[in-house]
């Protein structure tokens, strides 16, 4: 019995097909099948039959695939104990994933495994939902997401872990009709325009909820895969669209609501074969996704009525002007995602730094009430009293009516 065959085994248990063995293993089909026919000679049993225009596991064989694999995790956890036992986690960790989430999560994980002796193997892809389970097969981890639920389709089989929970905002183009909604529920959905995704991809399946809620087609303009070509095509005022919210930022031409009436939030997961998850560096890089995860979902969390938005004020981020927890209102900028603690301080146009105000000044773009959390414009600011949503005065004097914070766009 040997261990070359026992790995051919496992391969096309967890593959399928002798092309798709042959493409991972690096060899020609007709070289898998003959690796195969001396496995059966050694072993004396059949090990494989002819299934369609492929070829399947016999009982045998999926035994031996089984062990296999067991034998492939019992090794990965042995590696993990040395690594352990060297003091530190090491190695090259390969991991794929989609690029909206990528764009999320790779800037600070990459971060937190700065200095460490783990390199990180990068690669991005787009693919359908039912398919991130076949390239877990190619990577260490696999970054994926799912709006049904948890696990993905098809990752029965494999390590899921939760890394974040992110939601879904609707763009709009800044004047249409509804851009001055509070929200988009099904109602408004079913008159809008949509630019959508592919059928299969996560986000498809939030407009057929909505469609399921509605008893009516929403009306699609083109589907998609690129979320930036999507933004772009909302400002120009060719439809609504579903984007992710840690990544899409309030831009010339295009504002964000929530969506309500059905689950418009995704899964975003690490999967792993259970023999590449047991090795320590994987475990440890899957660990850090986690962490960073936490931190997206912790900046852009609803704040309940009454808290303050935004980082607490410590005497690091406290500036001159600071006088009490009623001075200060954060702000929030959308070109580097730092907050800033005081209205008479500003961030450098250049280094971001807190300088005196007035300068190069970035301009404000919109603000949250602290009593109804309604997101309006600076101009809307500008022009009432209070808020226009709740009719709350803005009163400096007092915690909840006062805006949390303001959202600042690029330097006038």
């Amino acid at each position: 019995m040997e261990h070359r065959h026992l790995e051919l085994l496992r391969e096309l248990a967890a593959r399928g097909t002798l092309a798709a063995v042959a493409k991972a293993t690096h060899r020609s089909p007709s070289a898998v099948s003959q690796h195969l026919r001396a496995a059966e000679r050694d072993l004396g049993v059949r090990l494989v039959e002819p299934a369609s225009r492929t070829v399947r596991l016999t009982p045998e064989g999926e035994l031996l695939a089984a062990g296999a694999a067991d034998i492939a995790e019992r090794m990965a956890d042995l590696q993990a104990q040395l690594d352990a036992r060297r003091g530190a986690p090491a190695g090259t960790v390969t991991l794929g994933t989609l690029p909206s989430a990528g764009e999320a999560l790779m800037p600070g994980l990459l971060a937190r495994t700065a200095g460490t002796g783990i390199v990180v193997d990068l690669d991005d892809f787009d693919l359908a939902e039912a398919d991130f389970a076949a390239r877990a097969h190619d990577s260490d981890i696999v970054i994926a997401h799912s709006l049904s639920g948890d696990a993905p389709a098809g990752t029965k089989e494999l390590n899921v872990t939760v890394v974040a929970h992110e939601p879904l905002v609707v763009a709009l183009p800044a004047d249409h009709p509804m851009a001055g909604a509070e929200a988009i529920g099904p109602e408004e959905a079913q008159a809008l325009e949509w630019i959508g995704v592919p059928p299969g991809y996560p986000f498809d399946t939030v407009l057929v909820a909505l469609e399921n809620e509605l008893g009516a087609p929403l009306s699609r303009r083109v589907r998609l895969r690129d979320n930036r070509l999507v933004e772009s095509l909302v400002a120009a005022g060719m439809g609504a669209a579903l984007l992710p919210g840690f990544t899409t930022r309030p831009r010339e031409g295009l504002v964000l609501r929530p969506l309500t009436g059905v689950r418009a939030q995704r899964s975003i997961v690490a999967l792993s074969r259970p023999d590449r998850h047991a090795r320590l560096a994987v475990r440890t890089v899957t660990r850090l996704l986690q962490e960073t995860g936490a931190a997206l979902e912790d900046a852009h969390r609803e704040p309940s009525p009454g808290e303050v938005a935004g980082p607490v004020v410590d005497d690091e981020t406290r500036c001159v002007h600071y006088a009490s927890a009623l001075d200060v209102v954060a702000i929030r900028f959308h070109c580097c995602g730092r907050w800033y603690p005081c209205l008479h301080c500003h961030a450098g146009a250049e280094d971001h730094s807190v300088l005196p105000w007035p300068a190069d000044r970035h301009d404000a773009e919109a603000l949250l009430c602290g009593v109804c959390r309604r997101r309006f414009s600076i101009t809307e600011y500008l022009q009432a009293e209070g808020c226009t949503g709740c009719g709350a005065a803005f009163n400096p004097g007092c915690s909840r009516h006062h805006p949390v914070y303001f959202e600042m766009g690029p330097p006038s």
